[in-house]
């Protein structure tokens, strides 16, 4: 085996014998997901920086008003909205019954948020 080993990414398989790869269409989901994590990334940073930070929550689920949220009053708005990547396009029945499906990532990626924000705070108490 001649070829020296080659890094992580499109940009360096483009050099690799061994792989077919064309970089010239980008993957617009993986951009996207990018995107997302670049926005959340900067959020979470804004953050544990003392900043205001605004998350919106899409969901239909309960978004903790209740136990555990720290507020005594009813009135008390909402402390964290998460914010979700739209969806584009029409939805009909048969989209809205292939999206029950997605409803244990959802909770699994709220739960990785969750688990983000703890590791932060607690980063601060060590300190």
């Amino acid at each position: 085996y001649d070829f020296a080993v080659t890094g992580n990414g499109l940009a360096s398989q483009v050099n690799n014998p061994e792989v077919e790869v064309d970089i010239t269409k980008p993957d617009m989901v993986i951009r996207r997901q990018i995107m997302v994590l670049r926005v959340m990334t900067n959020k979470l940073k804004n953050a544990y920086s003392g900043n205001d930070v605004d998350f919106i929550d899409v969901s239909e689920e309960s978004s903790g008003e209740e136990s555990g949220s720290g507020c005594e009053f009813q009135q008390c708005s909402t402390e964290f909205e998460f914010n979700a990547t739209e969806v584009t396009g029409s939805s009909n029945k048969s989209d809205k019954k292939a999206n029950t499906s997605a409803a244990p990532s959802s909770g699994l990626s709220q739960a990785a948020l969750f688990l983000s924000v703890l590791v932060l705070a607690m980063q601060r108490q060590w300190r």
